[in-house]
């Protein structure tokens, strides 16, 4: 499972100069956004913000790696309407929790991720059909809106349908070599075995996952609200999906809205594919003015790309990272990449 990338850009636009000192000066952390802290800036004395009048901007940083295709088979049983089982209580539904956080993922990670969304049931009794209620693809945030807009909890938790109708999807696209996920969101125990909504369907819902599997598609499985039920399907379902959470508890635990966030943040960092170039949502006003680190520590330019560093593509608007450094982001271990532009002239 891959760590998210932290990445921030930070523009400064300059105003009068500070005095020069002897190379070693620090950023305090002072010089605000994103990619404030952390950054050492030769030539200078004093933070960026002193130097530069504050007048910085913030500059969006896109990761060019592949997006994997995570696909949300949701549980929209009756019980959805229940607030979570947490201390101290909340009166919001589970629903309009699993909502807001659905959206919040969905529109953060909007092209980092071709998200798609099944529901489960869809007859409002025990049965699923493979019709997505969001097709796979980027920019799917505004089908999650749209369709809890108009949508809402009923029925009872036919599991291994809705796994099934996933796998059954799955075989109408195309495969992405980038990586296929499921993200099993549900609030309590399957039931529904052979249409009977009395009759649990554990080993069915474990099964549904390991044909997943089988078909190198692997799921997370994320109870909601679950908290003092007997789990024991959630944990086998998250270890036969491939994707299980270290620890005892094996599926991803969540009992309120910090904890589903926190969930969904974590997941959708696993499926990321991490990539050596990034892109720029606008151009760095003097590339040569440019610090850059990852995990805290400068990296230098390398404009032969023959060795470790980075280097500009003004055409495409883009970074790319070489050698050792290009390794660390691809593995995706607790990765920050900070890109801070200077107002000294160069100082790379």
């Amino acid at each position: 499972m891959r760590a998210t990338i932290a990445i921030a850009v930070l523009a400064a636009a300059c105003g009068p100069t500070g005095t020069h000192g002897n190379g070693n000066g620090d950023d305090d952390g002072s010089g605000g956004g994103d990619g404030g802290g952390g950054s050492n800036h030769v030539y200078m004395d004093a933070p960026i913000d002193e130097q530069c009048g504050a007048q910085q901007q913030n500059i969006g940083v896109v990761n060019l790696g592949d997006p994997p295709d995570l696909l949300v088979v949701l549980d929209r049983s009756g019980s959805m309407t229940a607030p979570p089982t947490t201390f101290p209580p909340v009166f919001t539904s589970k629903w309009s929790l699993m909502r807001d956080a659905l959206v919040s993922v969905t529109t953060t990670e909007d092209q980092n991720i071709k998200f798609g969304l099944l529901e489960f049931p869809s007859d409002d009794n025990c049965s699923a059909d493979a019709v997505p209620e969001v097709n796979i693809g980027l920019g799917s945030h505004t089908g999650f809106t749209s369709y809890f807009a108009g949508r809402s909890p009923n029925g009872n938790t036919p599991a291994h349908i809705g796994l099934g109708d996933a796998l059954a999807y799955y075989n109408t696209i195309p495969v992405n070599p980038a990586g296929r996920y499921v993200l099993f969101a549900t609030d309590g125990l399957p039931n529904c075995s052979g249409g009977d909504p009395n009759t649990a369907s554990d080993a069915e819902t474990v099964a549904a996952v390991t044909a997943l599997f089988n078909a190198n598609i692997k799921t997370f499985v994320l109870g909601f609200g679950t908290f003092g039920l007997n789990t024991g399907v959630l944990n086998d379902a998250a270890v036969a999906g491939g994707e299980p959470k270290p620890g005892l508890t094996k599926f991803y635990e969540a009992n309120n809205a910090a904890d589903l966030q926190m969930a969904l943040q974590a997941i959708a960092g696993g499926v990321i594919v991490p990539s050596c170039k990034f892109a720029l949502q606008s151009a760095p006003p003097n590339p040569d003015a440019v610090t850059v680190t990852v995990n805290g520590m400068t990296v230098p330019r390398d404009t032969s790309h023959t060795m470790n560093g980075w280097d500009y593509y003004p055409d495409a608007m883009t970074i790319t990272f070489f050698g050792t450094y290009c390794d660390t982001i691809e593995m995706g271990a607790n990765t920050d990449v900070k890109f801070v532009y200077g107002c000294q002239g160069p100082i790379l």
